[in-house]
């Protein structure tokens, strides 16, 4: 047990993430992947490493579109906490031999929980602890001599730099270890201070490259949210999961406790009472609140384009669905806000559109099975009628007037 604590404490610690991930941010976890649409192919893959830290956010994205699971999504973001705090531990170790490893390790901690407390908020993507744990990897590689170090390093900065975004400047600072070593310490700052300047100018020559102001170049592209809150908020994203589950009884609990403040999240409520039989069709109907007032968000959004298709709204579902792809944080498209697209269509009658949308959720993992299916309503509209969801609203549909605003 006094050899393997380390060992033991990294346990312990991941099984803490993953009941937190699970558990009390369960919500966050579905947010992530309804926010994203990760597509098999050449031009996707190509999109994110024409900008400086693609390959980290092409590798995020992958591991989220696994966040359909909260559970699966939940070990994911504990093996990559758990995956840092590790490797920081060796790097400490590697870098500080005069400090005993049982004394590092505490601190070894440190990067694990910053990054998660950043990633409780949605405008910081899973892109940032991916990018720590390569940029992590890539400092172990490094030679630990200090002359084939500074060359690796030389080459390392700007492919890191492009593959990885600015955090690659925690290898410049690896540099830094040489001045507890070597007795020519001028020497080394100024091979420190030549690796930050080819850094700086890595990141200044990209401005010139990229659509992106030097300022979100800087804090990287894809760590940070180009344009804050547009998630939505906390409250949003747990109203829209119980949404989602048709967890009536406690979306209704859940208000009772406390008042939702989002406009959005009392229609949901609304609804939920309805399906509680609490209130009826009409008082639903006459008491929503106009679409102008509630899409604030994403987040509100998607609940909003449920809500209007659960009352039979189909064009107003749709216009939500649209608000969502148009407030998706960095510009991502949705996965699920696309499927209710394609739904929207299909009611309709506007085929052609749904195989557009069908031809694009066919390239991903998860939606591809279901895609398959609504191509064959989409190329054979009469199964349509005979579907029980999409058969009853097109019908209501084509006998009710037309209806995009309230």
């Amino acid at each position: 047990m006094k050899k393997n604590w380390p060992i033991y404490m990294t346990i312990l610690f991941g099984i803490v993430l993953f009941c937190f991930w699970n558990y009390v941010r369960s919500a966050q976890i579905e947010a992530r992947e309804a926010f994203q649409l990760f597509l098999f192919q050449s031009d996707y893959f190509l999109s994110r490493l024409s900008v400086p830290g693609g390959m980290a956010r092409y590798v995020a994205e992958f591991l989220v579109q696994f966040f359909r699971s909260v559970a699966l999504g939940a070990l994911i973001t504990a093996v990559l906490l758990v995956l840092i705090q590790w490797l920081s531990w060796k790097l400490l170790c590697r870098n500080m031999t005069a400090v005993s490893p049982s004394h590092l390790f505490p601190f070894s901690f440190l990067p694990s929980f910053a990054l998660w407390k950043m990633i409780c908020d949605m405008d910081v993507s899973m892109t940032l602890p991916v990018a720590v744990l390569l940029t992590w990897l890539l400092m172990l590689v490094l030679p630990n001599r200090r002359k084939p170090s500074l060359v690796s390093s030389l080459v390392l900065i700007p492919i890191g730099y492009w593959l990885l975004g600015p955090v690659i400047i925690c290898l410049v600072c690896c540099h830094f270890k040489w001045l507890q070593k070597s007795d020519d310490r001028i020497v080394v700052l100024a091979e420190s201070a030549g690796l930050t300047i080819l850094l700086a100018a890595c990141v200044l020559v990209s401005s010139h490259v990229v659509p992106y102001s030097l300022w979100n170049i800087t804090k990287g592209i894809d760590y940070w949210m180009i344009q804050s809150d547009k998630a939505g908020t906390y409250e949003e994203i747990e109203y829209d999961y119980l949404l989602q589950q048709k967890q009536w009884g406690k979306i209704i609990t859940l208000s009772e406790e406390e008042e939702p403040k989002s406009l959005a999240c009392k229609n949901v409520v609304r609804l939920a009472k309805y399906y509680e039989k609490r209130i009826s069709g009409e008082e639903l109907k006459e008491n929503m609140l106009h679409p102008n007032k509630v899409l604030t968000s994403g987040a509100a959004a998607m609940m909003m384009s449920d809500v209007y298709l659960h009352m039979g709204f189909v064009n107003m579902s749709q216009r939500a669905a649209f608000e969502v792809m148009m407030s998706s944080p960095n510009y991502n498209m949705s996965g699920r806000e696309l499927s209710r697209l394609v739904e929207t269509n299909l009611i309709t009658g506007q085929y052609e559109v749904a195989l557009k949308y069908i031809s694009l959720l066919e390239h991903t993992l998860f939606y591809r099975s279901w895609a398959k299916q609504m191509r064959q309503l989409a190329t054979n509209p009469e199964l349509i009628k005979r579907s029980p969801k999409y058969g009853s609203l097109q019908e209501v549909y084509q006998q009710t007037v037309d209806v995009f605003f309230f």
